[in-house]
């Protein structure tokens, strides 16, 4: 768990539950694609980050699910790194009952608020379209969550974020959570 693991010419991801993508900005800089599911994920992702020598300048977040944006508020108050996604995936990382709230349909009750579907708000955001960096790509994924994106990297790499499930996931949770079905691609 958190190894560094090259997939391009600047492209790497720390393996863990959800997976986080790193693209070298250049001059010492990364990305990550996505941030991880709670505060402990954070620290690890950026201990992994500051041992090969790197600075965080940015978080894009694929989708807000908690698992993915857990790690955000760690990260950026550690950095002071731009948090990135489009609007509505902005909205929840930063008003994280949001996710819960979709999920059950009202406030969530007390086990629906853990880490594991409430982040820690994402202290700031900007919209990803006006501030994607030089290198990367959106890929547009709908259908799992509200406005879920990948990234394409400039070397060939794909960050897929939850468009693609293994089946040991599948197996583990049997029902996979589907926001739009007519909007998934198959």
């Amino acid at each position: 768990m958190y190894e560094l693991i090259q997939t391009g010419e600047k492209s790497w991801y720390i393996k863990n539950p959800a997976n986080v993508g790193v693209y070298d900005l250049g001059g010492g800089e990364v990305c990550l694609i996505d941030a991880g599911n709670d505060k402990e994920a954070g620290r690890k992702i950026l201990k992994k980050v500051t041992e090969a020598g790197w600075r965080v300048s940015c978080i894009i977040n694929t989708h807000s699910n908690a698992d993915h944006v857990g790690g955000n508020q760690f990260i950026q108050s550690r950095t002071g790194c731009r948090v990135l996604s489009s609007d509505i995936e902005n909205a929840i990382a930063r008003h994280p009952e949001l996710e819960s709230s979709l999920l059950y349909g009202g406030y969530p009750y007390a086990e629906l608020r853990n880490k594991f579907l409430l982040a820690k708000p994402t202290e700031s955001t900007e919209e990803i379209e006006s501030a994607l960096p030089p290198g990367l790509e959106i890929i547009k994924l709908p259908g799992h969550y509200l406005d879920m994106i990948g990234i394409m990297a400039d070397d060939g790499t794909c960050f897929l974020a939850d468009a693609i499930f293994s089946a040991d996931i599948i197996t583990k949770y049997h029902i996979i959570f589907i926001y739009d079905v007519a909007k998934v691609h198959c």
